[in-house]
């Protein structure tokens, strides 16, 4: 009879145990087990970590920094590090990698960094032999105020010269560029002589103008993947367009290994010139990727339309091409006869079985009676967040045999509600038997947000939650307190079901079960709660406070406006006497407040809304004075300015 331990496995099979484990576990059960183990550990077994998420506390995320990248940073291979909500999180992390002088790092994820520990990134020996950097960013990251097209391209891509795959996910803002003519070239541009991209394959890019991507073309002749944002001048009603003036085509021979294109147009105009710009190219495509959001007016030279998206992109392609179209539009002064729409209906690509064309109406909201919206797009839907116009009787008898949620829009993870409910089917969507509730593919969405509208109940909310089983972030943007209050006071049980804690099967009839059971059997507490009501303001915050601490004691994140003024009430230190002092004190209040109240807070975002310059309520050497002689009764990061606090546990 042979005996064999664990000890005596094979390398091969030890590493395929450590892989379904996490780093630290690996490292605290298996480190000083024996010799052998330690020797497999330090320096054969290559590592692949993740590092922070959006609920990660302080001392979890420096422990992970300490006890893992410290211990192992010279075999790490991959690092992903997730650093929202996180205040100087990346100084951590490269703390603990400057432990060590070199490693085999090769593939980079970072979401959500801040430029300027961006650029010391790029400063840093550790990167050069990345192969793989991918640059993710919120809506709110600094990257995203950029003036600049093309000087953090140019920066990377001059320190990594085995770089094959980048992406740089953040949008150039051109503050300046209504001011300027509408056809003039914006002169901020930097990519002089774009080094090492003899390697890069595959560039992912936020959004841009055309002139930029014109210069850029010249500069990656061997990418096969190129994915880009575009955003050009708008137009209006009184504008006139020469077609002349569309850019000529690119040389063919530039791009000539591109086989895969990403366009994401953020107006009409945009979307003519890029496509005028790569037109030569489309015959050698294997897969073309578009996102159209576009204002259109009647008549206009400028018109996106099904004959023109059909003409201009789709014919064309090579034959065994491929294709996703995701396309929103709102079309001014065509509401009698609806051309726009009707020449989606009539494009031949509309009727082909591969790809699944659907095309929704939707609600014109406050845009006028004299508009109409609507959306097309091909099966499968690759968007991130999904409005409850795309759950319609259209989509239902689109599917006529039933659809599997995940399958129609597998990248989703947000549900946004939004728009006016007899617009919409929204109170069908938290009801297990309608078969437009079966389109929604509950199992991925982590977060749901209410819009602005009247677009839901209190108790069709509730319904929804039950349903969206692994949401953990709900975020309520409203001008008045309406759900704000319900969530907070337990109207329709709202409250306890945001708070709700159960992590195994909950025991309910066999009828429920059949149709429920799938959807409810891992519930757990939202963590997250992102506020935006305009009656909220420092007259009342410290209630608000309370409420929270009350009613949702589970909370991990907390994010919430302030506004400086509500029904005419409005908090002007500076007009008050020794008002620098008292404003100070109610901000404090409420950062103790929440802090002492809610264990398990690790972030908390307080922004100051509407207040004048000079008006501010949060003088941030006070606070930081303050809290240096009362601190926290945790350890903390603050980042704080006269627009926002923003505290890290």
């Amino acid at each position: 009879m042979i005996v064999s331990t664990f000890e005596l496995l094979p390398v091969d099979i030890i590493f395929e145990v450590f892989d379904y484990l996490p780093p630290v576990d690996i490292l605290q059960s298996f480190l000083s087990l024996n010799k052998r183990f330690s020797r497999i550990i330090m320096n054969e077994y290559l590592w692949h970590i993740h590092i922070g998420n959006s609920t990660m506390s302080l001392s979890m995320f420096n422990d992970l920094c300490q006890n893992a990248l410290k211990v192992v940073g010279s075999r790490l291979v991959s690092l992903r590090v997730t650093l929202t909500n996180a205040i100087g999180g990346w100084s951590l992390v490269s703390s603990s990698l400057k432990y060590h002088q070199t490693t085999l790092l090769q593939r980079l994820h970072l979401i959500d960094i801040e430029p300027h520990e961006f650029d010391n990134l790029l400063r840093s020996p550790v990167i050069k032999q990345l192969h793989t950097l991918l640059v993710d960013v919120t809506q709110h990251n600094p990257f995203n105020r950029l003036e600049v097209e093309g000087v953090y391209l140019t920066k990377v891509c001059s320190q990594l010269s085995l770089l094959t795959n980048c992406r740089l996910s953040f949008n150039v803002y051109h503050k300046n560029r209504f001011l300027l003519d509408k056809y003039s070239e914006i002169p901020k541009i930097i990519l002089p002589n774009l080094l090492n991209t003899t390697h890069l394959r595959t560039l992912s890019l936020g959004i841009n103008t055309t002139r930029f991507l014109k210069r850029l073309i010249s500069c990656i002749p061997f990418i096969e993947n190129l994915s880009i944002g575009v955003e050009d001048v708008k137009m209006t009603e009184n504008d006139t367009f020469d077609m002349n003036s569309l850019p000529a085509a690119v040389d063919a021979s530039l791009l000539l290994y591109l086989s895969r294109l990403h366009i994401y147009c953020e107006n009409s105009i945009s979307f003519r010139r890029i496509i005028a710009l790569l037109s030569s190219v489309f015959g050698q495509l294997s897969h073309l990727s578009l996102k159209i959001v576009a204002f259109l007016i009647i008549p206009t030279p400028l018109v996106v339309s099904g004959d023109i998206i059909q003409q201009l992109c789709i014919d064309r392609l090579k034959p065994l091409a491929t294709y996703n179209l995701n396309i929103e539009l709102d079309v001014k002064d065509d509401l009698k006869h609806k051309i726009i729409y009707n020449s989606f209906l009539d494009a031949p690509f509309t009727n082909r079985q591969r790809p699944r064309v659907f095309i929704q109406e939707r609600g014109n909201f406050d845009l006028g009676d004299n508009y109409y919206c609507f959306t097309v797009f091909t099966s499968p839907c690759t968007d991130r967040i999904l409005p409850t116009y795309f759950f319609s009787r259209a989509l239902q008898q689109s599917c006529q045999m039933p659809i599997n949620g995940a399958l129609l829009f597998p990248r989703a993870s947000a549900l946004l509600l939004t728009g006016h409910r007899e617009e919409t089917c929204v109170s069908e969507l938290g009801n297990f038997r309608s078969s437009i509730s079966s389109l929604v593919p509950w199992s991925l969405l982590r977060k749901t947000s209410i819009d602005e509208g009247d677009v839901v109940t209190t108790a069709e909310l509730e319904s929804i939650l039950r349903m969206a089983y692994n949401v953990h972030t709900l975020e309520v943007l409203e001008d008045s307190e309406f759900f704000a209050h319900a969530i907070l006071h337990n109207i329709d049980n709202l409250g306890t079901l945001v708070n709700q804690q159960d992590p195994g099967r909950t025991t309910r009839s066999v009828y429920w079960n059949q149709f429920y059971g799938p959807y409810l059997c891992c519930k757990i507490a939202v963590q997250t709660l992102i506020l935006n009501d305009r009656t909220l303001t420092f007259k009342n915050t410290e209630e608000f406070c309370i409420l929270v601490s009350n009613q949702l004691p589970n909370l991990k994140n907390v994010s919430f406006n302030i506004n400086d003024s509500y029904d005419g009430w409005s908090w002007r230190p500076s007009r008050i006497v020794d008002g620098e002092n008292k404003s100070t004190k109610l901000v404090l209040n409420v950062i103790y407040s929440l802090v002492d109240h809610l264990q398990q807070l690790v972030s908390l975002h307080m922004y100051l809304v509407n207040f004048g310059r000079y008006d501010t309520p949060c003088f941030p050497h006070v606070i930081r004075q303050q809290l240096r002689q009362n601190p926290l009764n945790r350890l903390y990061r603050l980042r704080c300015s006269a627009e926002s606090i923003q505290v890290w546990l």
